[in-house]
C-alpha cells in the first residue's frame, strides 16, 4: 500500500513539474520533435550544409520571397526575411577576383575598390598590363531586385557614377549573387570579378581552388555589413534558431564564411581577410533609385 501511494505521489509531482512543450526556451534536440530541415539560398550553401550535418537535419533550397516551408528553418539575409527573423551573424560585402588577375588590377589602380572596378571594367586586360588572352575586364553583378546583398553590391558600384558603357562589361546576370559566384567558378572565362556578400564568395572558395584556381578577396572601405538571420515555425524550429546564437555556433561561423555578432571571427576561412570599416546600409528611399539606375545602365 505504501509503495503504491509513493508511486502515485511521484507521478503527480512529475505531471505538475513537467516541461511545458510550448516553451521555446526548452533546449531539446530538434530532430526528436520534428523532421526539421534547413532551407537556404545558394549564397548560404556551405553554412547550411555544415549546420544540417551537425544537427542531423535535411537540407533544401530556398528562393528569396518564397514562404517559409513547413518544418523548416530558413537562413538568409535579414532584409530578405520577415522582420521577426532572428539575426545571428553578419557578412560584409566583398570583392572576389581570380588570383592570377588580381595583381594586374592592384598595379593599375593602387587599391582594388569600387572606384577601381568602374574605371577598369570594359578595358582589355592587355591595356592595363595583363595577358591578351584574358580578353576584357568583366564584372559580375546581379540585379539588385534579387535580394539585399545584390542591392548593396550595386549601391557600391552605382556610387561611382558608371556610364552607359558598363552594360557591356557585365555579361552575366543570374538570379542572385549565389548563382553568380557559382557560375563564375564553373565558367571562369565568363567573369573575372564579382561584387557580393563575403559569405556567398566564401561558399565557393574551395570549389574554385579545386577547379580553376584561387579567388582573392578584397574589401571596400567602408563596407556594408549584411545581417544574417534565421526563422522557422514551431518549437523545434525556434530551438534551432536560438541555438545559432550560442557561443559554440558563434565560434564556428568564421570557418563557414560568416562573422559572429560580436567580436572577431575565429578560425576564419582560408582566403578571407579583414573587412573595412562598417558603412551604413541602403535606406528604403534609396532602393527605388538604385533599381532605376540598374535598369537604366545594365538592363532590367
Amino acid at each position: 500500500m505504501a509503495v503504491t501511494l509513493g508511486a502515485v505521489v511521484l507521478a503527480v509531482g512529475w505531471f505538475l513539474n513537467r516541461p511545458d512543450p510550448t516553451d521555446p526556451t526548452i533546449s531539446t534536440n530538434p530532430t526528436i520533435d520534428a523532421d526539421l530541415q534547413l532551407a537556404c539560398s545558394q549564397a548560404f550553401t556551405l553554412v547550411c550544409d555544415e549546420l544540417a550535418l551537425r544537427n542531423g537535419l535535411g537540407r533544401t533550397d530556398y528562393a528569396i520571397g518564397d514562404p517559409t516551408p513547413a518544418d523548416s528553418v530558413v537562413i538568409g539575409f535579414g532584409g530578405d526575411l520577415p522582420p521577426e527573423a532572428t539575426v545571428f551573424a553578419r557578412s560584409p560585402v566583398a570583392i572576389g577576383i581570380w588570383a592570377e588577375k588580381a595583381p594586374t588590377l592592384e598595379i593599375a589602380c593602387g587599391t582594388v575598390d569600387p572606384t577601381c572596378l568602374v574605371e577598369q571594367a570594359g578595358k582589355s586586360w592587355a591595356e592595363i598590363g595583363g595577358s591578351p588572352d584574358w580578353g576584357t575586364v568583366r564584372l559580375g553583378l546581379a540585379d539588385p531586385a534579387a535580394g539585399m546583398a545584390d542591392l548593396e553590391a550595386w549601391r557600391l558600384i552605382a556610387a561611382e557614377n558608371p556610364g552607359n558603357g558598363l552594360r557591356a562589361s557585365v555579361p552575366l546576370r543570374p538570379e542572385s549573387e549565389g548563382d553568380l559566384i557559382e557560375e563564375m567558378v564553373l565558367f571562369p572565362s565568363r567573369v573575372d570579378i564579382i561584387v557580393g556578400s563575403e559569405v556567398a564568395i566564401g561558399s565557393q572558395l574551395a570549389n574554385a581552388r579545386a577547379r580553376a584556381g584561387r579567388i582573392d578577396v578584397y574589401y571596400p572601405d567602408p563596407t556594408p555589413y549584411l545581417p544574417v538571420a534565421a526563422i522557422g515555425d514551431g518549437r523545434a524550429a525556434r530551438n534551432l534558431v536560438q541555438s545559432l546564437t550560442s557561443p559554440e555556433i558563434q565560434a564556428l561561423l568564421g570557418s563557414l564564411g560568416l562573422r559572429p555578432l560580436n567580436g572577431d571571427a575565429q578560425n576564419l576561412m582560408q582566403d578571407l581577410g579583414t573587412p573595412g570599416a562598417e558603412g551604413p546600409l541602403a535606406t528604403d528611399a534609396e532602393k527605388a533609385t538604385l533599381q532605376a539606375s540598374w535598369d537604366s545602365l545594365i538592363g532590367s
